[in-house]
């Protein structure tokens, strides 16, 4: 099972009490990663903070990790976790006659955003 685990800093964390923890934290993140148990990570780009993508049995072995990093045993992160599921497959519930013929996208131009090929 995928689960998204996303953090957010505690009220009043600083990027400077933050950086003696991030090399045994970047290790971390990358041995589980090497293991398989992360198959994304990233950078948010709303706030400063973490998108973690594991592949785990489900929401609590995910915390279960994030529990365990630097920055979490230090008490500076709060963490938030989404489980995914395979979807119903769509397919079933469109008649033959619907068209699914490409172009799949047909965005009109005027929808895309600025820097986007259209």
């Amino acid at each position: 099972m995928k689960v998204i685990a996303f953090d957010r800093f505690r009220p009043g964390i600083t990027l400077a009490q933050i950086t003696p923890y991030l090399p045994e934290e970047v290790s971390n993140v990358w041995r589980l990663w090497k293991a398989g148990i992360v198959r994304e990570n990233y950078a948010r780009a709303d706030e400063l903070g973490v998108v973690i993508v594991f592949e785990v049995p489900d929401a609590e072995t995910a915390r279960r990790y994030t529990d365990d990093f630097p920055l979490s045993k230090a008490g500076m992160l709060e963490w938030d976790f989404i489980a995914l599921q395979v979807p119903l497959p769509i397919e079933a519930l469109f008649r033959q006659e619907i068209d699914v013929q490409p172009p799949f996208d047909r965005t009109t131009p005027t929808v895309l955003s600025e820097g986007q090929p259209q």
